[in-house]
């Protein structure tokens, strides 16, 4: 088999698996709730209950033993449902068991689920004006349902942690845990230099750059980043490559993040596109080359992404380790291409000697349909002598939990690498 017909991908619609989550949610009874409603009808407890909830935020929070019990609300006497969209924990095919109940008698909705510590996730909560219809046994579950009613959920107006997963997506809010891992980086702090963020057009595609602060750079590293809309367009990266280089973990560097669109064309060029691929490490590294002082040398140079785009990145590297010397890849879609034929990027790497790159793989342990395949990608890197910084953290697919490992990949990538 030549070369051409090794990185060539099969024909695939590029649809993920899917699978049902294959454990029940840890629905559990809120011991201050259980109080709350002992003590109705006196109209006076609810009260106080929502003022406690406001000077606390949300969600509630109750130790249990080595886990907590994490208890969502939501405050409306009119609604007729209220669903709760967790990232990995609401499954399109049981909804039942991510409806809120209510206290009788008041405007208090709620659902406990019973969490270990180390969780993160975001989420939304979506009001109903109507009770929704079960699904009858004998019909398939309808996703399109769920994305309608997941599109139309709101952030928790007590809680003051939010994000949005991309720039035209709801705003949702975010539950992090006393044992989550630490985000270290992605927080703005104050008396640290920043960086210029741009917004530019590449033949037909936008790119955001981050460059560094200070002047008389030279050979400057380079992270091409996908999704460049989540990362640029929001501004969720400066931040943390700023912090990054102020703590000298990883030396100044240029970021180029490059938005993928949406639907299908997002699925068209991150599936192990061939011509995307080359559009990474020709035109865009030439155009970038042409404005600033970027290095040409491939061990300085990063394709990084999540997601699809961890697969594209990883993908990219395949094709062009002549221009990229190390992949950052969280959740990655692994399962690439499905069907009859699965974890065809990972078969890819087997079949072939050890190229110069160097990886950074993390997933979300939630990731019920990621998890394994990346386990396995990991296993053929590291049998194949790979060197390989890998990392598995208590979430899904999730923003939330992307943004703090992002700064922990640039580190494992770039940390040994010194501006000439």
């Amino acid at each position: 088999m030549g070369l051409t017909d090794l990185l060539r991908p099969p024909v695939t619609t590029g649809v993920p698996p899917h699978t049902p989550r294959p454990y029940p949610l840890p629905v559990c009874r809120s011991p201050r709730l259980a109080r709350l409603s002992a003590a109705l009808p006196d109209n006076r407890a609810v009260s106080d209950f929502w003022s406690e909830v406001a000077a606390r935020g949300t969600p509630l929070l109750e130790p249990d033993g080595d886990a907590v019990i994490v208890t969502f609300l939501w405050r409306d006497p009119d609604a007729a449902a209220v669903i709760l969209h967790v990232n990995r924990l609401t499954d399109f095919r049981s909804l039942d068991q991510s409806m809120m109940r209510r206290l009788p008698g008041t405007d208090v909705w709620h659902l406990s689920y019973r969490m270990p510590p180390t969780w993160r996730a975001s989420y939304g909560i979506g009001p109903l004006p109507a009770p929704l219809v079960p699904i009858h046994p004998d019909q398939s579950a309808d996703k399109a349902r769920w994305r309608r009613l997941r599109s139309s959920a709101l952030p928790d107006p007590l809680n003051r942690a939010s994000l949005r997963h991309r720039a035209d997506g709801p705003a949702l809010s975010v539950v992090a845990l006393a044992g989550a891992p630490p985000q270290r980086w992605f927080a703005a702090r104050p008396g640290v230099a920043r960086g210029r963020v741009g917004r530019h057009q590449v033949g037909d595609r936008t790119v955001w750059s981050y460059l560094p602060p200070g002047a008389g750079h030279r050979d400057l590293p380079v992270v091409v980043l996908l999704d460049g809309d989540v990362w640029g367009g929001q501004g969720l990266l400066g931040a943390t490559v700023d912090n990054l280089i102020a703590a000298g973990r990883i030396p100044p560097i240029v970021v180029l993040m490059v938005d993928c669109a949406a639907v299908p064309a997002r699925s068209r060029d991150l599936t192990c596109n061939p011509a995307f691929a080359g559009f990474l490490a020709g035109d865009l590294l030439a155009w970038a080359a042409a404005r600033w002082p970027v290095t040409s040398d491939p061990a300085a140079t990063v394709v990084a992404g999540q997601s699809l785009g961890g697969l594209a990145a990883a993908y990219t590297a395949l094709c062009a380790p002549d221009r990229f010397g190390a992949v950052l890849s969280q959740s990655g879609s692994y399962w690439f291409p499905g069907g009859d034929v699965r974890e065809w990027l990972t078969g890819r790497y087997a079949a072939i000697e050890r190229l110069p790159l160097r990886w950074y793989l993390e997933v979300g342990a939630r990731e019920w349909d990621l998890v394994e395949p990346t386990r396995r990608l990991r296993d053929v890197l590291l049998g194949r002598g790979y060197p390989v910084t890998y990392a598995e953290f208590d979430g899904g697919h999730d923003v939330a939990c992307w943004r703090g490992g992002l700064g922990d990949g640039l580190i494992a990538v770039l940390g040994n690498i010194r501006q000439s």
